[in-house]
């Protein structure tokens, strides 16, 4: 299945936040989107439905793959009331920074996944 990004407005927030991994980031994309099931480590816990990648460093992708999500049933997990609207061969990029700080701020952005209106851009 070929797999197409779909992004969290965060990603925005990053890569003016990070502008120094752009180009690690694009090719990290591009990577994860040839397997995001094997290459992403799922995570658990409060952050279960969520998959991360290493960046560079101390920095991390995390990453939602709508036909996992779909297929473990986990739409309330991810709260994403466009699940119906989004293709399932979709990965959808939450953010990419340092690990720690990305763990404690993914679930919350999740969280936005399920208002009306929030929109996810390719």
């Amino acid at each position: 299945m070929e797999y197409i990004a779909k992004y969290h407005p965060a990603v925005k927030v990053c890569l003016k936040k990070y502008p120094h991994l752009k180009k690690q980031f694009e090719k990290k994309k591009n990577y994860i989107l040839q397997n995001p099931l094997q290459l992403g480590e799922p995570l658990k816990g409060n952050l279960n439905g969520l998959r991360s990648f290493p960046l560079a460093g101390n920095h991390i992708i995390i990453f939602i793959v709508c036909d996992d999500c779909r297929r473990l049933k986990q739409k309330e997990t991810n709260r994403c009331l466009q699940c119906g609207q989004i293709p399932p061969n979709s990965v959808i990029f939450l953010l990419f920074g340092p690990h720690d700080p990305s763990y404690k701020t993914a679930p919350r952005l999740r969280g936005k996944l399920g208002r009306e209106g929030f929109d996810i851009f390719t």
